[in-house]
């Protein structure tokens, strides 16, 4: 199955284009960015049949490199004593989440590849979303398509919190009932311990309540009516819950 990578980062295709450009040539390069910015994804897409190292596993990647004129090694930032590599005369790909020695990396690679976070590309994040919700419907065996509320993606850790986001919000959009009153159970569960838990914890449904009522119905005294309180009353709770 051929590996597909999205982007519409021109940063991303710059990348695309010199590694391209070099592909007939028996030069090393390296592609250097923070974890799961999508590098070894990339990699696979550009060169699908080249084999792959893992640089935690030091004498593997030796071996490797005796057996074979082109490789890629990924986890490169694990390797020992990186300057005695022989890269002469083959085509190798490193991948790695950060540069720990410029001056070395300078002599072993004729190219240096910055690839960007999502927080550099956010022309990315709406097309990986939607591509990566597919993987969550299935895996939720989930009978609607999800919802993805953009403004609350996660993509702090890049697409692996992209992806926990997805699914957090899967789970909110899918939860019935009963699922809620099994969360709050636990939590309860696990934190009552005060001698005023009944007040304390009254936020956890007033909040959300008010919240989505205000979204819904668009005004303090329509909402005031549905639930069957005081407008004022009302009020009151949306500066005590420091409702916006």
């Amino acid at each position: 199955m051929a590996v597909q990578f999205l982007t519409q980062s021109q940063k991303i295709q710059t990348i695309i284009k010199g590694f391209n450009l070099t592909k007939s040539l028996f030069v090393s390069s390296i592609l250097v960015g923070e974890a799961y910015t999508g590098k070894k994804t990339l990699i696979r897409y550009l060169f699908p049949t080249i084999l792959f190292a893992d640089g935690s596993d030091q004498s593997n990647v030796e071996q490797m490199l005796k057996d074979h004129n082109e490789l890629v090694i990924f986890n490169f930032e694990k390797l020992k004593n990186i300057e005695n590599l022989n890269f002469e005369n083959k085509r190798i790909i490193a991948i790695s989440n950060y540069i720990s020695n410029e001056k070395i990396i300078d002599t072993l690679f004729a190219f240096i590849y910055q690839m960007p976070s999502l927080k550099e590309r956010p022309e990315d994040i709406v097309t990986l979303a939607k591509h990566f919700s597919k993987e969550v419907k299935s895996s939720l065996m989930l009978n609607h398509d999800l919802f993805i509320e953009t403004n609350k993606l996660d993509i702090t850790a890049n697409i692996h919190s992209l992806k926990r986001s997805l699914y957090q919000q899967a789970f909110k959009h899918s939860s019935d009932a009963q699922d809620i009153q099994e969360i709050l159970y636990h939590y309860f569960l696990n934190h009552m311990e005060g001698n005023n838990d009944y007040k304390a914890y009254l936020p956890l449904y007033e909040k959300p309540l008010i919240e989505a009522g205000l979204k819904k119905f668009g005004s303090q005294l329509k909402l005031s009516s549905i639930l069957g309180i005081n407008r004022n009353t009302l009020r009151k709770k949306i500066y005590e819950l420091s409702i916006n």
